[in-house]
């Protein structure tokens, strides 16, 4: 399955047009609250579009995200009196969410504040500076190299540059479980069919309160067996690269 970990630093509507890097700028100037993500009931509608990098902090699952999307389409569509289109979405995102779900063993996490007996997907993530962070003189490079890192995706390098200068640093992600997403997108797609739009619409809506957003710090990020799938892969690559160039260099001489 595609995948990808998303950086989105949402501060301000006016930042999120202006994108990642303006944002964390933002942030720099006001000492902004780590808490960058709402935690309010639509949190999803809060998202915007993200880098596809493998250089994130926490790896987010595009399938997931997609859904998300949907599910706030299925409900806008809904409202505005359109049971076709709305049934078109729910089933777009029932779609979606099956297939993110899949991924769970590789990119599932166990949440701080959820349900500790269930395994969330996190489909949107974010990087914050501490609320007490202003910018000077001496630390103006850091910033502008992170927000240098930020545009290219590195997210990860943004964060050790700035933790270099003792600049705190926090990973915010929202996160759905699969499971019963599923279950309450396939109640809605039924009551949609059944003409019973009110009730589909608040099956909706119960995925959406069911988003939950957690914060780490850089050193208590959650595991995720796919990163250490990838790294073990990564090191076997790398060693196997040394063996060939040290048998080239012994035949050489």
């Amino acid at each position: 399955m595609k995948r990808k970990s998303n950086l989105l630093a949402l501060v301000l509507t006016t930042a999120l047009a202006a994108g990642p890097v303006a944002a964390l700028a933002d942030q720099g100037s006001t000492g902004a609250s780590t808490k960058t993500m709402q935690t309010n009931k639509d949190a999803v509608a809060q998202t915007t579009a993200s880098s596809n990098t493998s250089k994130g902090l926490v790896t987010t699952v595009d399938d997931a995200y997609s859904a998300m999307r949907d599910v706030r389409a299925a409900r806008l569509a809904l409202f505005d009196g359109q049971p076709k289109i709305a049934d078109k979405m729910t089933n777009k995102a029932l779609e979606k969410m099956t297939s993110a779900e899949k991924s769970e063993a590789k990119w599932g996490v166990k949440s701080k504040t959820g349900d500790p007996s269930l395994t969330y997907l996190p489909f949107d993530s974010s990087i914050a500076l501490g609320e007490d962070f202003k910018v000077t003189p001496d630390n103006q490079k850091a910033v502008t190299k992170a927000n240098k890192q930020i545009a290219s995706g590195d997210s990860k390098g943004a964060a050790d540059t700035l933790k270099a200068q003792d600049i705190n640093v926090s990973i915010s992600a929202a996160l759905v479980a699969g499971k019963p997403a599923i279950a309450d997108l396939k109640m809605a797609a039924s009551e949609i069919g059944k003409g019973k739009f009110y009730e589909a619409n608040l099956e909706l809506k119960k995925i959406e309160d069911s988003v939950v957003i957690d914060q780490w710090g850089l050193n208590d990020l959650p595991a995720q067996a796919g990163k250490a799938q990838s790294s073990a892969a990564a090191k076997t690559t790398t060693g196997a690269a040394q063996s060939t160039t040290a048998q080239a260099k012994a035949t050489a001489g």
